[in-house]
């Protein structure tokens, strides 16, 4: 897959799935053998769209904005942040209403017109103290 046929297709899942909120168009986007890998972690495809889903539903209002995206080939580099209301539970967390913001950043590998995987730098962190349940720093 091209660069610029890759990219387009990971700004549509973003605006689609991550702003639209738009889960049953997931299928169209994801490779039946996708599988995101964080720090510690590795998530099959169907643990991933059940762990995004509750994401969403735990930030209602959640908005992501790209911040910067570099593609070559099927690969696609996006550094992104998000901002919402903690509304829901999120990583066990009950709902506290206070505002949340992070950033991270995806690679992911497209082929065929899907993605293989996503690769996933994220600031939990921060949402972590933000959220009140560790303390900030200094």
């Amino acid at each position: 897959m091209d660069a610029d046929a890759a990219r387009a297709l990971v700004l549509e899942y973003y605006e689609r799935i991550y702003n639209g909120r738009e889960l049953d168009a997931i299928d169209g986007f994801l490779a039946p053998s996708f599988v995101s890998v964080g720090p510690g972690a590795s998530m099959d495809r169907a643990t991933h769209v059940k762990a995004l889903a509750a994401s969403l539903a735990a930030l209602p209002d959640l908005r992501l904005t790209i911040e910067e995206q570099v593609a070559e080939g099927g690969t696609v580099v996006t550094r992104w942040s998000v901002r919402g209301t903690h509304q829901g539970p999120l990583f066990g967390i009950p709902a506290t209403g206070r505002p949340v913001t992070a950033s991270a950043i995806h690679i992911h590998h497209v082929d065929g017109g899907r993605m293989l995987d996503q690769w996933e730098q994220f600031d939990a962190l921060g949402v972590l103290r933000q959220l009140g349940v560790l303390p900030g720093m200094g």
